[in-house]
């Protein structure tokens, strides 16, 4: 097993372009997280770090700092192909020039009132979101060369396991496995919840990308009880540390190392509205945690 850990804005509370929703400025995030331990981060939204590859990389190398990947969030039921196109094209010339060949994708569908309740999508709808995101892998790789790794996530079109075996089913679609994601959607409360060893060990070809999370299961419990959607359960920090959460990551390292993982794992612990001072501790303590246990 060879884990290359990495981080991402994300931990320090960045959610969009402008640094909300901490308002870290992109310096700041850089310096510590260098300064945490990390050598390698994910871009984060497009356009909160210089979109200029070689202003980025001269920002990079001065925290000792590589790409691991970028993200795009694309509404793949209400695209085309071309709008497809468009979503991916500047960032994945992007990531070619910062040496990089993994873009994590991710659905945005559910959150647009035009798709309607999910639960009422239409086979038309359904078949649009899997067959675009086929060809978002596809074009990636024939065009630039970038690997798509694809990010089932809480709240999205594509979130439980059925949805995400359907969509292994039709091509070769690699995935970004989140574990907190999948423990939040498909998971219980119990320690020691397995949802994610199981999923892991049945798909483990396919898992070439890792976003590390743990899930707190009294924030989760309270959520059932109080009918708290994903957003609010995330703004009451459901992601927890990760030696805290309801999966125990001495476990998922004998599995990985089992199954002979080798590639990135991004520390991504949603930091809502944290200071910088607080993200930085945060960021810290998760990497020394997986150290003391010895998964990296």
């Amino acid at each position: 097993m060879k884990i290359q850990i990495a981080t991402a804005p994300c931990s320090w509370g960045v959610f969009f372009p402008d640094g909300r929703m901490s308002g870290v400025p992109y310096e700041t995030f850089l310096s510590q997280a260098a300064e945490a331990g990390y050598q390698r981060i994910e871009l984060g939204p497009d356009g909160y770090l210089p979109q200029q590859a070689e202003v980025l990389l001269e920002k990079l190398g001065q925290h000792h700092l590589s790409v691991c990947a970028g993200t795009a969030t694309i509404a793949f039921g209400l695209t085309g192909q071309a709008q497809c196109r468009d979503a991916v094209d500047a960032l994945a010339k992007r990531l070619t020039a910062l040496h990089c060949t993994d873009m994590v994708v991710m659905d945005d569908s559910a959150r647009s009132p035009e798709m309607g309740p999910k639960g009422q999508w239409t086979t038309e709808q359904w078949n649009r979101i899997y067959e675009n995101i086929r060809f978002t892998s596809k074009y990636l790789k024939e065009a630039y060369g970038v690997r798509m790794v694809f990010h089932p996530h809480a709240g999205t079109a594509i979130e439980y396991t059925g949805e995400i075996q359907r969509l292994l089913s039709l091509d070769e679609i690699y995935l970004c496995f989140d574990t907190g994601h999948h423990a939040l959607s498909n998971g219980g409360l119990e320690d020691g919840e397995r949802c994610v060893l199981d999923f892991i060990r049945q798909n483990r070809q396919r898992i070439v990308y890792l976003h590390f999370k743990n899930v707190d299961a009294a924030v989760r419990r309270r959520a059932e009880e109080e009918g708290w959607g994903v957003l609010q359960m995330m703004m009451k920090q459901v992601m927890c540390d990760l030696e805290d959460g309801v999966i125990r990551f001495p476990l998922l390292r004998d599995l990985l190392e089992e199954t002979g993982y080798q590639g990135t794992a991004v520390i991504e612990q949603d930091m809502f509205q944290a200071t910088a001072g607080e993200a930085f501790q945060t960021a810290r303590k998760n990497l020394q945690y997986l150290r003391r246990i010895r998964m990296i």
